[in-house]
């Protein structure tokens, strides 16, 4: 079983779930991540339980598929900008996992020859360990991490208002009225952008990467 779906189909799952459980804000702000899992997914939140140095996030499914518990790791929570900001990115990966992937753990599907040893389904769980974050949203042949590592940006920088945030940005290029953000301009929009959506700066350069893409004349 492998479940396809673009990057656009995952940004529009979660800003549907995002706009449902009204957690959805009119303009460009910090997406409230971890109201939002518990309201949507209806599971508990757990930021106390350490299932290894690598371990970053864990996700639990019931045994009808529905997300119980979420979890960070508590070495993340030391209470510092940086960690605070991977502590949200965590809880995005996971939602992710809670959005798309239940039907892996449902009864009477067995899922249990296709996965890696960070899916866990004779017990309902998915371990997430730093390596699966750490390739951003580059495919390395594990299509459910690539899927919740695409939902870190679909619930923490929302497209219409991630584009919406990068218009004073933006500078015109060639002669079809295509707009961009140049080269010289990104490290200064990531920074910005950082503290609006309340994530890293390398989180919203990923975002920026997939939805204004440098073109070749840039690169040139």
């Amino acid at each position: 079983m492998v479940l396809y779906l673009t990057r656009d189909e995952i940004d529009k799952m979660c800003e549907d779930a995002l706009r449902e459980a009204k957690f959805l804000p009119d303009k460009p702000a910090t997406i409230k991540i971890d109201q939002f899992i518990e309201s949507y997914f209806k599971c508990n939140l757990d930021f106390g339980t350490d299932l290894g140095a690598d371990v970053m996030g864990f996700t639990f499914f019931s045994p009808k598929g529905a997300p119980v518990i979420v979890g960070v790791s508590p070495t993340l929570c030391d209470g510092t900008q940086v960690n605070d900001r991977r502590v949200r990115t965590t809880l995005a990966h996971e939602a992710g996992h809670c959005l798309i992937h239940p039907i892996l753990f449902m009864p009477d599907i067995d899922t249990s020859s296709l996965f890696g040893t960070n899916v866990d389904v004779k017990n309902r769980r998915i371990l997430c360990r730093k390596q699966d974050f750490e390739g951003g949203q580059r495919y390395d042949g594990r299509w459910w991490e690539f899927q919740a590592n695409c939902a870190i940006g679909g619930f923490l920088l929302p497209t219409q208002l991630f584009r919406t945030a990068c218009e004073k940005f933006l500078v015109p290029v060639g002669s079809l009225g295509m707009k961009e953000i140049p080269l010289g301009m990104r490290e200064t929009a990531a920074r910005e952008l950082s503290g609006v959506f309340d994530v890293n700066p390398k989180v919203v350069t990923i975002r920026m990467n997939n939805l204004f893409p440098a073109s070749r004349q840039q690169e040139l």
